[in-house]
């Protein structure tokens, strides 16, 4: 099956209005969403009838529930709930406020102008065709910026969405969208018949012999009207129903306002690269818990403003700037800027403190092909979490080998960290378990007084081997017999999510270090949900 080369939303969404009437539904069929929902064909019919019930979907139920699982995508879509690891829907927090009656309006309009490609629901295994994996753009505020231009006379018809604006795939790409909409205004009915033609042939991902305009038009339309439904909740245009979207030349200044504070607040989301569970859970954080970014008044660039872009640059390799002293903030951008102009960026920076994951530094850890770049980024997580880090300390004993990252904690505890950059897949062969029990344990036990009380792995990707955990444990017994030295392996997409979740969850560092150290049993964890569930048994919640 071809990829999706066009925006998408699921059938089932009209009027945002009734979303909380689809939450309501969704709550009476699944008693509380306490009812597994994945494979539940029973669930999904129940869900169906729910909607009938509140007069939300027309009174009808399909022969597989397939209509229940409609309506639960579009819940998905917009990040009201989500599928756990065990197959159960939970409600994200602006999921609960919504539910709950509080700030309806302005909790949907937020969760309409974060709508993103990729999200949570578009990852699924069950969403298909997936999208191409190019795209990196917010649908509705794309359309509500293209609108809101006075060289398109403040005006889009259905027709200019339906063949240039659904193709486009990214933020940046306004420009040429304005003048693609533009060239076809002024073209004659001949070519704008063989423009669209092109369109159909190169963009419609559907397999069938058909692929003429005029049904592109009649298959895509629906996606359009439902793109220009959305927009028009929010207040910001104005929809001229089945002909157009619009801006009211006169309120052209608020609506770009109001945008550019979603830009600047609100910033493209890459948390998919960590699970999808944090994607959806992120996402769907309210308009009252949902954390800004962290460049304080820094506002995101623009084509006329190249200082913010470095800025970001220069800062992306830390985790959480908030941890980040003045100090520490002027240094690192000293490193381009001259003193005076670091100085007053740092002290900007201080003014306002946002508990958020930093964005640009996600996709640059998850991604890093440097070995060494990769261990310190991994020491930035270890200290946003609460961790002191010391960075390729040189052991006691009179050896070449050292371990990468040593975590200091509690007065004079200690755990050493071997970073494994390896993009496929890390596997803990016993001869690593065995240089790990005779040598890196025993030769930094005793390092600045402090005992070596674990031991860890992080990897950059996949990992084998978790049963020679337990065998470093047994093995250093023989080295340091009075002590019981556990260790703990996860991929460093686990560990981020386990920042992020901190971060959005207001947990200081002493509790975040301590939720660590209850992860510690030698287990191997592959996802933030595994690694969630187990820390969650402690008494900290």
């Amino acid at each position: 099956m071809s990829e999706r080369k066009i925006w998408f939303i699921t059938r089932p969404e009209r009027d945002p209005k009734f979303h909380r009437d689809a939450l309501l539904a969704l709550c009476d069929a699944t008693d509380g969403l306490t009812i597994k929902w994945s494979g539940n064909r029973q669930a999904h019919f129940n869900y169906e009838r729910a909607l009938n019930d509140r007069g939300v979907k027309r009174n009808n139920v399909s022969n597989d529930g397939s209509g229940g699982r409609t309506w639960a995508a579009m819940l998905k879509t917009f990040a009201y709930i989500y599928t756990d690891e065990e197959g159960s829907l939970k409600l994200t927090k602006v999921g609960k406020k919504i539910l709950d009656g509080e700030k309806v309006r302005d909790n949907v309009t937020k969760q309409i102008l974060t709508l993103q490609i990729p999200n949570a629901y578009f990852l699924e295994s069950g969403f298909r065709p997936k999208f191409e994996s190019s795209f990196r753009i917010r649908p509705a505020r794309f359309l509500i910026k293209l609108t809101n231009q006075e060289q398109l006379n403040y005006y889009v018809t259905k027709e200019e969405i339906t063949y240039f604006v659904l193709t486009a795939k990214k933020d940046n790409e306004l420009a040429s969208v304005t003048d693609k909409i533009l060239h076809f205004r002024n073209a004659s009915l001949t070519d704008k018949a063989q423009i669209k033609q092109e369109i159909a042939k190169n963009f419609d991902h559907r397999e069938r012999s058909d692929k003429g305009a005029r049904d592109f038009e009649i298959a895509h339309g629906d996606v359009a009207h439902t793109f220009m439904l959305i927009s028009d909740y929010t207040g910001l245009v104005e929809y001229i129903r089945g002909e157009a979207l619009r801006v009211e030349p006169s309120d052209s200044k608020r609506v770009a306002k109001e945008i550019e504070q979603y830009d600047y607040r609100y910033p493209f989301n890459t948390r998919y690269l960590i699970s999808l569970q944090r994607m959806a859970e992120n996402n769907g954080l309210d308009i009252e818990s949902y954390k800004a970014s962290s460049y304080g008044d820094i506002k995101p660039a623009t084509n006329k403003t190249k200082t913010a872009n470095k800025i970001r640059e220069l800062l992306s390799d830390y985790p959480d700037l908030d941890y980040l002293s003045h100090e520490e903030l002027k240094e690192i951008l000293m490193n381009e800027f001259p003193p005076k102009e670091a100085e007053k960026h740092a002290h900007d920076l201080k003014q306002v403190t946002h508990k958020a994951l930093n964005n640009d530094f996600v996709e640059g850890y998850l991604n890093e092909l440097d070995n060494l770049v990769f261990e310190d980024k991994t020491g930035e997580v270890f200290k946003a979490i609460g961790f002191e880090v010391e960075m390729r300390p040189k052991p006691l004993a009179n050896v070449e080998t050292e371990i990468e990252i040593l975590l200091k904690y509690e007065g004079m505890q200690m755990g050493i960290i071997d970073a494994k950059n390896y993009r496929t897949k890390f596997a803990l062969s016993a001869s690593l378990a065995s240089h790990m029990a005779s040598e890196y344990l025993p030769n930094y036990d005793g390092y600045d007084s402090r005992q070596v009380s674990f031991f860890g792995y992080v990897t950059a990707a996949d990992w084998s081997g978790e049963k020679n955990l337990e065998k470093i444990s047994n093995l250093t017994k023989r080295a340091i017999p009075n002590r019981d030295i556990k260790g703990i392996m996860l991929s460093a997409n686990v560990l981020l999510g386990f920042l992020d979740y901190c971060l959005d969850n207001d947990l200081s560092k002493q509790e975040r270090v301590e939720l660590f150290l209850k992860a510690i049993n030698n287990r191997a964890y592959s996802t933030v949900g595994e690694f969630l569930r187990e820390v969650k048994k402690s008494d900290l919640f």
